[in-house]
């Protein structure tokens, strides 16, 4: 179904951004929620890392995991998702599959682990790589969307994290402490319910100063990525192309067009 003709591997390793963005554009609108200016941006964050990730972990799955596949099955990596919604995982391993691993070569299971339940559970979640002996270079957080499950992500993380290692956030820009009450309220508005208060409690600085006053707290070096995401987002097609459902996110809180800078946001770190 989805086994487009990009061209030969030849074709593909001249241009793997294009590569890319080929494959992204083959997603349904539910899991094409990361800008192409972001895919991007994580791609060159990848390749442009001094001791090249091999391990990297995901929270949340979507277009981001075509980027954190192609970089995996180009460079010998190991991909794991984590993901509560394990149709997304079926989705995206049949898109991968045509798509990619057929003009590649890959097989799927050597490179990519999808594990439909909650990252930071201790018997099945981020932990558990150390059963298998893995230490992680890269993470990529994009899940739950509140300050208190992110930073049990990030702490799970850490403890199989490798001396020096990468941190990234989608939708960093959110300030939600306990509880995603704009995700749960875009739920109520498709049940024909009225919204639900937020109290004001629930309010914490945007992740991405959170993330890095803990990062900071925790490790020697912390030192901010100069991701080109911010320097392209502004031309990104994505945003146009989606424009209207957009619209109504902004309205839910969904998304912060205001404040479109810090929805992408990585650090590099050393012990």
């Amino acid at each position: 179904m989805y086994d487009f003709y990009y061209g030969s591997k030849e074709e593909i390793l001249k241009n793997p951004a294009n590569f890319i963005l080929f494959c992204k554009r083959l997603l349904p609108r539910w899991l094409n929620g990361t800008p192409d200016s972001e895919c991007l941006a994580i791609w060159k964050i990848l390749n442009e890392a001094k001791n090249k990730p091999k391990v990297l972990v995901e929270t949340g799955s979507g277009a981001s995991s075509l980027v954190f596949f192609i970089y995996c099955a180009l460079n010998d990596g190991r991909l794991f998702s984590w993901d509560t919604n394990g149709s997304k995982g079926s989705y995206l391993r049949s898109i991968i599959s045509d798509a990619i691993c057929k003009p590649l070569g890959i097989d799927i299971h050597k490179v990519w682990t999808f594990i439909p339940f909650n990252s930071t559970d201790k018997h099945v979640g981020i932990e558990s790589l150390s059963e298998l002996g893995l230490k992680a270079d890269f993470g990529f957080f994009d899940s739950w969307h509140t300050w208190d499950h992110l930073h049990g992500e990030i702490q799970a993380f850490e403890t199989v994290a490798n001396s020096e290692f990468i941190v990234a956030l989608d939708d960093a820009y959110y300030d939600k402490k306990s509880y995603n009450y704009s995700f749960v309220n875009m739920l109520r508005k498709k049940m024909g319910l009225a919204p639900v208060s937020e109290p004001k409690d629930n309010k914490c600085l945007p992740f991405y100063s959170e993330t890095e006053n803990l990062l900071n707290a925790n490790f020697k070096a912390v030192l901010k990525i100069e991701d080109s995401y911010k320097t392209s987002y502004s031309f990104d097609v994505f945003f146009d192309y989606f424009e209207y459902d957009r619209i109504a996110m902004n309205k839910l809180g969904l998304e912060e067009k205001h404040n479109l800078d810090h929805r992408f946001d990585a650090w590099h770190v050393t012990r």
